[in-house]
């Protein structure tokens, strides 16, 4: 694994373990409630990180399909007048789809972090750039999701 890899399958495998703290004792009540009426709230958080992972997933070639695609695929913002699933419907397959893509980051060429992406994002237009991006989009939605927790009277995020 090359050392642009190594950094990048650190920050994700971080990023898998701290969406499973700071969702874990949310409850259903809460998961849906926003601290006000811009905000999103805890479950369209976790279902849209989800969604990211399975994007990740999808450029990384994998083949899975994202339980929601309805509620959460290509981006798509919260509806104020949906319900949403669950949480453990939302978190279900978080740790299957992050193995996967943690066994395809070990295994991707350092070449093909070169690779051109069809879409750009605010750091570059490369798989490397779309890769750190995701890293710096995962952890900035966890964040949401800790204030919430701390919002609703839950414990911190454990980074343990």
């Amino acid at each position: 694994m090359t050392t642009a890899i190594q950094y990048l399958a650190g920050q994700f495998n971080l990023q898998t373990r701290l969406f499973s703290n700071v969702t874990a004792g949310v409850s259903d009540s809460d998961s849906g409630k926003t601290l006000n009426e811009n905000t999103n709230h805890i479950a369209w958080l976790t279902g849209h990180i989800v969604s990211t992972r399975y994007m990740m997933a999808a450029v990384l070639g994998l083949t899975a399909q994202e339980p929601f695609p309805a509620l959460f695929a290509n981006g798509k913002g919260r509806d104020a007048a949906t319900v949403y699933p669950p949480m453990n419907e939302l978190t279900r397959d978080w740790n299957s789809i992050s193995e996967k893509i943690a066994a395809a980051l070990e295994n991707i060429p350092a070449e093909a972090l070169q690779a051109k992406m069809p879409q750009p994002v605010p750091t570059g237009d490369t798989l490397g750039d779309f890769l750190g991006f995701l890293m710096h989009h995962e952890a900035y939605s966890i964040g949401q999701l800790g204030l919430a927790r701390r919002f609703f009277g839950l414990e911190s995020m454990k980074y343990n």
